[in-house]
Order: C-alpha cells, then sequence, then structure tokens
C-alpha cells in the first residue's frame, strides 16, 4: 500500500511540473522499472532534480557574468538566501518523524518544486537581460 502511494506520489510531482525535464512516459518508466523500491524511485525523482540543478546553475553563471556592481551582490544575496532556505526546508521535511518512509518522497517533491520554480525564474531573467 505504501509502494502504490509513493508510485502516485512521484506520478503526480511529474504533472505538477509542465517544462519537466523527463516526459511524463520517461518517468513513468523508470518508476515502473523500479519494482517498488523506495530508493529506485527517489531515484527516478534526483534524475529531474540533477537535470534542474544543472539547468539553475547556467542561468545563474550567466546572470553573474552579466550583472556589475549592486545589482551582482543583490543576486548573490538573493541565491544565497534562496539556497539556505531551500536545503533548510529540504532537510526538515526528509527528517520528519510522523511521515516515515514519505519523508523522502515529500522532501523530494518539494526539493523539485523549489528548483523548478527558481530555475524558471532565473531563466526568464536571463532571456530579459540584454
Amino acid at each position: 500500500m505504501l509502494r502504490h502511494a509513493c508510485f502516485l506520489g512521484i506520478l503526480a510531482m511529474t504533472r505538477a511540473h509542465a517544462a519537466m525535464a523527463q516526459s511524463d512516459d520517461e518517468m513513468k518508466a523508470c518508476v515502473s522499472q523500479s519494482g517498488g523500491y523506495t530508493g529506485k524511485m527517489l531515484d527516478c525523482g534526483k534524475v529531474e532534480i540533477d537535470k534542474y540543478d544543472a539547468r539553475l546553475n547556467a542561468a545563474y553563471n550567466t546572470l553573474m557574468r552579466r550583472e556589475h556592481g549592486p545589482q551582482r551582490a543583490r543576486l548573490q544575496r538573493e541565491q544565497r538566501a534562496w539556497l539556505k532556505h531551500h536545503l533548510r526546508e529540504t532537510h526538515r521535511l526528509a527528517a520528519d518523524p510522523d511521515n516515515g518512509e514519505a519523508a523522502f518522497f515529500t522532501s523530494q517533491g518539494f526539493e523539485l518544486d523549489d528548483l523548478s520554480a527558481r530555475t524558471a525564474e532565473l531563466e526568464k531573467r536571463v532571456q530579459q537581460s540584454p
């Protein structure tokens, strides 16, 4: 029952992100190949997280090269504050003793939501900047 709920959670995660790096079919195939093992299902989400992380870093580095003076310092402070909150919340959710094994899925869902939103925000700035 728990594995079925976890599977549904991962699939819901993929549908919540219109700009996912993997298609729904790729994510479903990955989860199906997991054999219901929690670690393997989490690996499917990790693939997404890694792709968004690379995109976020590329956008941030592009903006850092473009910005100078106070704008650059502001971008650094903003990114550091976002990262601090992102990591703190991801770890808090993963360690929730009331959520058992599902805490990892909750944490990963937050991580993917937060990372994809920040990535979209920075990529939009890259497109808007000269």
